[in-house]
């Protein structure tokens, strides 16, 4: 049942962060986000059509 919970609040962390950096980066085109969990940090990367 623990493990459903985190799995839970990760992919509703993931949903808020897509739908915040939409709104953030929309001049820039909003591709994508991927989000990489390292044991020195966490790595986000964006994916758009015109960086800058």
């Amino acid at each position: 049942m623990a493990s459903e919970r985190k799995f839970t609040q990760e992919n509703i962390r993931r949903v808020l962060l897509k739908e915040h950096l939409m709104k953030t980066v929309d001049r820039a085109g909003f591709g994508g986000v991927d989000v990489q969990r390292t044991p020195m940090g966490t790595r986000v990367t964006l994916v758009v059509e015109r960086p800058g």
